[in-house]
């Protein structure tokens, strides 16, 4: 016997269809997490949970005992710890001695190698909470209790954690004690979803254009061609989409004079560097012509347009080169993360760390493979792929892949239609994306990699 049902609506982003839902319709984030960095130096942190009633007279809140300083500083020191005990890690050679080969290289897979990397899995996550205790460190009422609730926030698993601050921390390599022997489950990238914010936002946020076939671009240097899974990497974005090839860094400064750059994901596989600007150091990337791309040149070009009738820029930025997901040391050298996402970027995801030619060249297939099909936002495909990595090939690397913005974005389209791909100024369409051969970082402020390949 048919019955009418009654339903309640308790989540209507789109107003009853009559305007575009906000942050694309998903469900609010679990916990977010709010550090400020005031003009002495100190740091106030905030945090607010979803679903649960704040301390009576304010929110949770309290005035860190450690330093902006000293928090960039333990930030660092993870980085480069990570480095040279992972990325730089030889295996015993035929003869015990310890000068065998760079194991995570070479493959990706390393359960064969399990009695050695189990054990620096461990001291990893031993390192990581070493770095969240030192952040959160100190006595007094309002700090303890802030503490303790934080820490008991992240505790829980399969959260969607938002960490908006003006502090870049690689909150995925950070870790919390956790219960069982398995040390990867400490990880907070393990245990969730997580994303880094503090980015400026666009003035005005124009709802994305329906259209048959998303539109993406792999930007990369053809002096580099052939690493790992570089093909298949380029075969899922020409199947899945409108693809434009891009080698140099003009190409690139064209596109983005143009007032509707109307792309859905932006790849960059390429060289990662340093750039020395005085006592300053941040960090540029380079295709083919070796022509630097930073901030700078990211707010030059969109700025010129950015105000034009029309204007459009919202890709998913995945720059998979070394060093990419790293901030500038100072403050007053900006991200180039943080450049896209102030003129529109839906995300950005890159590396904290430098990154063996191998595994980025996986990770790039494994994430772009997932994020193509649909199904899943770009912040469930890298909790997922570092489960998959460190659980199935006990390998740690995919924590040093760090999110900003970007935990629900996600790959839209309307219909499939037959895609195309265009290049500009290649001589073929199939310019296959590669990872360097070589850092190319400054020696003045990384050692050398010449021994084995890194991006």
């Amino acid at each position: 016997m048919a019955r009418e049902l009654n339903a309640e609506i308790v989540h209507d982003p789109s107003a009853q269809y009559t305007r575009w839902p906000g942050e694309h319709g998903q469900r609010p984030l679990d916990l977010t997490v709010t550090l400020h960095v005031c003009a002495d130096d100190s740091v106030m942190i905030l945090a607010f949970a979803r679903d649960q009633r704040s301390p009576r007279t304010r929110v949770h809140r309290a005035r860190l005992r450690t330093s902006a300083s000293a928090i960039r500083a333990q930030a660092d020191r993870l980085r480069h710890f990570w480095y040279e005990n992972v990325v730089r890690l030889q295996l015993p050679g035929a003869d015990r001695t310890p000068y065998g080969r760079y194991a995570f290289a070479e493959t990706c897979d390393l359960r064969p190698y399990g009695d050695t990397v189990d054990p620096l899995v461990e001291e990893l996550a031993v390192q990581g909470r070493r770095v969240l205790d030192r952040i959160l460190a100190g006595t007094g009422s309002e700090l303890e209790k802030f503490r303790e609730f934080l820490l008991g926030e992240l505790r829980e698993e399969n959260l969607r954690v938002s960490f908006d601050s003006e502090l870049y921390v690689p909150w995925p390599m950070l870790a919390v004690r956790a219960p069982g022997p398995d040390a990867s489950s400490s990880f907070l990238g393990h245990r969730h979803q997580i994303e880094q914010t503090g980015a400026p936002y666009p003035l005005y946020e124009a709802p994305p254009t329906a259209r048959a076939v998303p539109a993406t671009s792999l930007n990369t240097d053809t002096a580099l061609d052939g690493v790992g899974r570089s093909d298949a990497v380029y075969d899922l974005l020409r199947e899945a989409s409108e693809l434009t090839v891009r080698t140099t860094a003009e190409e690139l400064f064209k596109s983005l004079r143009a007032p509707d750059f109307d792309e859905d994901l932006m790849y960059f596989w390429c060289h990662g560097m340093f750039v020395e600007r005085g006592s300053h150091r941040t960090v540029g990337i380079q295709l083919s012509d070796g022509k630097l791309i930073d901030a700078e040149s990211v707010h030059r070009y969109r700025e010129e347009c950015g105000s034009a009738p029309g204007a459009s820029f919202r890709p998913f930025v995945l720059i998979n080169a070394c060093h990419a997901g790293e901030p500038a040391d100072t403050a007053e050298l900006e991200y180039l993360g943080s450049a896209f996402i102030e003129h529109g970027a839906d995300g950005v995801l890159g590396p904290q760390i430098e990154m063996p030619q191998v595994f980025a060249a996986e990770y790039a297939h494994a994430f772009i493979e997932r994020y193509v099909s649909g199904a899943q936002t770009a912040g469930e495909i890298c909790h997922a792929l570092v489960k998959h990595f460190i659980e199935e090939l006990r390998n740690p690397l995919a924590l040093s892949y760090s999110l900003h913005c970007g935990i629900d974005s996600r790959w839209e389209k309307a219909c499939t239609s037959p895609p195309s791909t265009s290049t500009n100024g290649g001589d073929s369409a199939h310019l296959a994306a590669a990872i360097p051969s070589q850092a190319t970082a400054s020696p003045s402020t990384s050692p050398d990699t010449s021994t084995f390949p890194t991006g």
